[in-house]
């Protein structure tokens, strides 16, 4: 499991993503490392975010967007928008992986400018199935969270909502009642939506996205157990004037 976050404000994009990696020897020992969940797209002001299964038949995230790069975007790559890549990079990936015979999902995020446009957009895709969803369009604002972010959640929402649903169904509260009590611990307790700007400067949003990121790793630093999320963290804003590199521990050697 991962996390990733993407910040869809009016004064640009930024996304984020931790970096642990747990593999499964052949003997069933387990390994945790970093590795990059948070790439762009050959050139374009496009970054992709992955969380859930980290490969496709022998095929790991950073070579499948590298992949699809160099065989989708012959002839005029800048010409593509956002839509354009999310949907190229499903036809590409989705075949690979439905052919390999894994279950596990990978959930990419697509996050950038289309060539023209003034705002962003964000756009996902869902591995093996190859589906493609819209996740906020032209001049709207959004932020996502993907994998595994319960400590921003609880924070964001003022309590776990998610434990608290399923505590009230456990005790007889049916259903609608359940989420009518969600509703009001929302709008007495919940500490992001109020403190929220959606027209921050880029790098206050940059700032957010890091203190989400950090939020969570530090929430499982101090759990029980192995946890799902790790330093270092990758983050990357996007306006209409590019790509921004804040944070790349995995930079390209040379």
């Amino acid at each position: 499991m991962s996390i990733a976050i993407c910040f869809v404000a009016r004064t640009g994009i930024v996304m984020g993503t931790d970096s642990r990696v747990t593999t499964t020897g052949p003997e069933g020992e387990t390994r945790e490392d970093a590795y990059p969940k948070l790439v762009q797209f050959g050139t374009l002001p496009v970054g992709m975010a992955m969380v859930g299964a980290g490969s496709y038949g022998g095929r790991d995230f950073r070579s499948l967007v590298a992949e699809a790069w160099r065989t989708c975007c012959d002839g005029r790559p800048d010409r593509l928008g956002v839509e354009e890549v999310a949907r190229r990079f499903a036809e590409f990936a989705g075949p690979i992986a439905r052919d390999s015979g894994q279950t596990t999902t990978m959930n990419v995020l697509v996050g950038g400018f289309s060539p023209g446009e003034a705002f962003g957009e964000l756009w996902e895709v869902q591995l093996p199935s190859g589906e493609v969803k819209l996740q906020a369009s032209l001049q709207s604002q959004a932020l996502v969270w993907r994998g595994r972010a319960d400590a921003i959640k609880t924070l964001w929402w003022g309590a776990n909502l998610d434990a608290l649903h399923k505590v009230l169904e456990e005790h007889g509260m049916a259903h609608k009642d359940a989420k009518a009590v969600m509703d009001d611990v929302k709008r007495a307790a919940a500490w992001g939506p109020q403190r929220i700007n959606w027209g921050m400067p880029l790098s206050s949003a940059v700032d957010l996205v890091r203190f989400q990121l950090d939020v969570q790793i530090q929430a499982e630093r101090f759990l029980p157990g192995r946890g799902a999320c790790g330093a270092p963290t990758q983050l990357l804003a996007i306006n209409d004037s590019g790509l921004h590199w804040i944070d790349r521990p995995f930079a390209p050697v040379g």
